[in-house]
């Protein structure tokens, strides 16, 4: 059976039509955010590796992801990444990761540079001014998750302890289901890639993020974050923000 996929083409998000600007909502195109996030990126002196998208609901739902190639280590490289909507089913959101060289897993943080809000008020004027100031903030935030990796690769944990801790994913916090539990299962008996720490906390992180490779573009942001949050919380790691931009905005 063929594996659902939501890849797009950039020019499915470019040509998806844009709904109508009311007096309580303000569409921001996917267009305008690709050229944004990549004249941003230029700006800040980043180098832009790759560039992917996906999408659902005939473009209305769409996440772009942008690697960095120059701020980098030998594992994973700088990502930032944007959720956007055309239907009112979600806010945009904006958050800076990694993605994983070995297999292209991605890790976001919802704590270092990021941001969500509605498509209301001054969204259309400020969202220029949030995506420049945040991605220039990128190369911090990305140290910061350097730390994050290297601690969960000291943490042993027991077979038990895998247990314990899947279990909470899917009860507790419930960012994996059936789908992604049969896969993280098969990771643990007969891991795809090697992350380098066989059998750390580093090393289930990375089971789980590849399990959720798929899922619904309208659930991989906000997903990803509760993961990370889930496994540095874990790893006993303390979140300290990144100071926030002169302007504020509606924070995850």
């Amino acid at each position: 059976m063929d594996v659902k996929t939501y890849e797009s083409a950039k020019s499915i998000l470019i040509n998806a039509e844009i709904p109508q600007q009311t007096r309580t909502y303000k569409p921001v195109s996917h267009e305008r955010l690709i050229d944004l996030t990549l004249e941003s990126i230029h700006q800040s002196g980043f180098e832009l590796a790759s560039e992917s998208y996906s999408s659902a609901r005939n473009g209305n739902v769409a996440n772009g992801k942008f690697a960095i190639k120059n701020v980098a280590d030998s594992e994973m490289q700088l990502q930032i990444g944007w959720q956007n909507s055309y239907d009112k089913s979600l806010s945009l959101k904006f958050a800076i990761g990694t993605k994983i060289f070995i297999c292209s897993n991605g890790c976001v943080s919802g704590d270092y540079g990021a941001f969500k809000k509605k498509h209301q008020g001054e969204i259309q004027e400020f969202t220029p001014q949030a995506i420049t100031e945040y991605i220039q903030r990128a190369g911090d935030a990305f140290q910061r998750m350097q730390a994050e990796r290297d601690t969960m690769k000291s943490i042993d944990v027991t077979r038990r302890v895998q247990a314990e801790l899947i279990g909470r994913m899917i009860v507790e916090e419930q960012f994996i289901e059936s789908t992604q539990l049969n896969i993280i299962r098969k990771e643990l008996e007969s891991p795809t890639h090697d992350y380098g720490a066989s059998g750390s906390l580093w090393e289930l992180y990375q089971f789980t993020t590849f399990s959720m490779k798929e899922v619904h573009p309208t659930l991989w942001m906000d997903n990803h974050i509760d993961a990370h949050n889930f496994f540095t919380g874990a790893a006993g790691i303390e979140i300290t923000p990144l100071r926030a931009p002169a302007r504020q905005l509606e924070l995850f």
